[in-house]
């Protein structure tokens, strides 16, 4: 079943929807003058130097002016000794770009989070809607939504194969929004697989042209031919080595599911050769997205494999019991939001796919964090607690926390500064040739943004469940945006809106 343009673009318009620096690589800075905040004495990390050892962190006026051995004085002490002081994290991969959602993410040490995958189109409005709402917690942006592009230039044949002349009207528009400022370019080809392939090579050249990056949900997902997930990998590959443009795979354990080996050793293989490519993954088995996604039509099931009884329907709990139940519910509710369980991570057979996604070589760590809802509908009240009706995929609140916590404290996987860096640094570099803002984040260094995480690395952890979503993540006490606190001694600062538009240059 083909979706409706009506639905899939209400749905996503809903719930998808330059600076100067000098770092000091860990120097000392204007450490005999008064700070507006201080952060005395905790082990301080910083992914780009290699800085791991206890030091005073001394702000003003949003950026970080000091980074010394000796004790600094400032207006506003923190006192970090036993934490961990780091750059704040980088979500790369969000659909939840609102106040609540936010909120959940900064318990979660985000302190900037973007919609790259889906994108905006036009980025103008994206942005605008922000700042018309007041602005949010986070430091946020968008890249440019082929899709959209798509939606506005094709109508009804959004998802079909069209003829080379409305193919090049769809890539203009993706132009367009890469001169406006977009951080790169969003494509979906696995919503919609029966779109022109020709025009997915197209959009790599335009990201090559003007060297920012691209944010590919694989074509294929499955474990049969046609649609295989090597095929879906396989295109975006190509793509790359052909244009030179810097491909980037969304979650990478949900998109190969039982072949992330495959996919992985795909990916390095291509890097090893040159290849601009990079992956990211989130620390759950299970996906969540629309329920009438093609790859979950009852008949693309079992190439899949799960079954119906595998899918959650948001809105009512309900798992389908057979594919006539599940076709049902996707044609009453065809944008409904969903959750997947792909593969069950109780079950050692399963959880080592996700631990191969997440140890993957310099793979960055990204939510895919989805909105929460409230009867099938976006919730965005700025209300804390969150309503007890509020659902969403607990990627939404655990993510970073979920990483440190088990993967990196219970079972030591991953070391503490590796899943800093991949957090931070590694989305920043993946950023920063088109957006210029992101050179002075994920970082933590004398000018620098002051993005700063402060947590117990004994007691940070995720609570966040299927069952119950809105329990915030533990172990962050405090969380610095733009130097301003949005977490101050575990509490919530329910005022804040530091966060600041990040937006690439205008091109020409």
């Amino acid at each position: 079943m083909s979706l409706s343009k009506r639905y899939f673009s209400a749905f996503f318009i809903s719930i998808f929807s330059g600076s100067g620096f000098l770092y000091g690589g860990g120097a000392i800075a204007q450490t005999n003058q008064p700070h507006d905040i201080v952060i005395s004495g905790g082990r301080t990390i910083d992914p780009e130097s290699g800085l791991d050892a206890n030091r005073y962190i001394g702000i003003n006026d949003g950026k970080i002016t000091a980074v010394s051995e000796t004790p600094i004085e400032g207006a506003i002490e923190i006192d970090a000794t036993g934490l961990i002081v780091s750059p704040g994290f980088i979500d790369i991969h969000s659909h939840a770009l609102n106040v609540p959602s936010t909120w959940m993410q900064a318990f979660d040490g985000v302190t900037t989070t973007l919609e790259l995958e889906r994108g905006a189109w036009p980025l103008d409005t994206a942005y605008a809607n922000v700042a018309t709402q007041g602005g949010l917690p986070l430091n946020y942006g968008y890249s440019v939504s082929w899709i959209d592009a798509r939606m506005r230039t094709l109508g009804a044949s959004f998802d079909k194969l069209v003829s080379p002349e409305a193919s090049k009207k769809v890539l203009e528009l993706i132009e367009q929004g890469i001169k406006e400022g977009a951080i790169g370019i969003g494509l979906l080809p696995g919503y919609v697989p029966e779109t022109n392939r020709e025009e997915y090579y197209e959009a790599a050249k335009l990201a090559a042209k003007y060297n920012v990056p691209t944010f590919t949900h694989v074509r294929g997902k499955f474990l049969d031919e046609p649609g295989h997930v090597i095929e879906g990998y396989g295109e975006v590959l190509a793509a790359a080595a052909a244009t030179g443009a810097h491909m980037h795979i969304c979650h990478l354990s949900s998109s190969a599911t039982r072949l992330v080996p495959e996919a992985s050793q795909m990916i390095r293989t291509a890097q090893q050769q040159g290849v601009r490519v990079t992956t990211e993954t989130y620390p759950y088995g299970a996906g969540s997205t629309v329920i009438s996604a093609p790859f979950l039509r009852p008949e693309a099931l079992h190439r899949t494999g799960i079954e119906s009884s595998s899918i959650v329907y948001l809105k009512t709990g309900e798992r389908p019991a057979t594919n006539d139940r599940l076709a049902e519910i996707q044609d009453n509710d065809p944008m409904g939001l969903s959750i997947i369980h792909y593969l069950d991570t109780d079950k050692p057979e399963d959880a080592v796919f996700v631990d191969q996604a997440i140890t993957f070589p310099d793979g960055i760590i990204a939510s895919d964090a989805m909105p929460f809802t409230i009867n099938g509908q976006p919730f965005e009240d700025p209300t804390w607690p969150l309503p007890e009706d509020a659902i969403t995929h607990p990627r939404s609140v655990g993510t970073f926390s979920r990483v440190l916590g088990y993967y990196v404290r219970e079972r030591e996987l991953l070391s503490l500064p590796d899943a800093i860096r991949r957090s931070t640094l590694l989305p920043a570099q993946l950023l920063e040739t088109a957006a210029p803002q992101m050179r002075n984040k994920g970082r933590l260094q004398v000018g620098a943004d002051a993005d700063v995480v402060i947590f117990d690395p004994e007691t940070i952890k995720d609570r966040a469940t299927f069952e119950n979503p809105r329990l915030p993540s533990v172990g962050v006490k405090h969380l610095l945006v733009n130097g301003e606190f949005v977490i101050r001694e575990a509490t919530l600062q329910q005022e804040a809106r530091p966060g600041r538009p990040i937006r690439g240059e205008m091109r020409h």
